[in-house]
């Protein structure tokens, strides 16, 4: 079976959120981050993200990057897209 990159960031979503792997631990489920139960299968979660525009686009939490991973919360976005939409990242205000 092949699985489309759509299974996969749905997939990934879901183990990442597990915690399994230390490093994962502390950026997702240290930090309480669930995924929506609405999103236990893989069919109402591509109703609701839809098909990823392009092969440059990922699984991005937005606007709430410190939110859960559901509904009004995902996006597909760039790389450049997400690296705007992390902690580390400050608004800056100039005049």
């Amino acid at each position: 079976m092949h699985k489309t990159p759509e299974y996969m960031a749905w997939a990934n979503m879901k183990h990442r959120v597990k915690g399994m792997r230390e490093s994962e631990r502390r950026h997702y489920k240290d930090r309480g981050i669930t995924v929506h139960p609405c999103w236990a299968s893989f069919a109402a979660f591509y109703e609701d993200v839809g098909p990823r525009p392009s092969p440059a686009h990922s699984l991005d939490r937005y606007p709430d990057n410190n939110g859960n991973y559901e509904p009004g919360n995902v996006r597909w976005a760039t790389q450049a897209q997400q690296m705007r939409n992390t902690r580390r990242t400050r608004p800056l205000t100039i005049d």
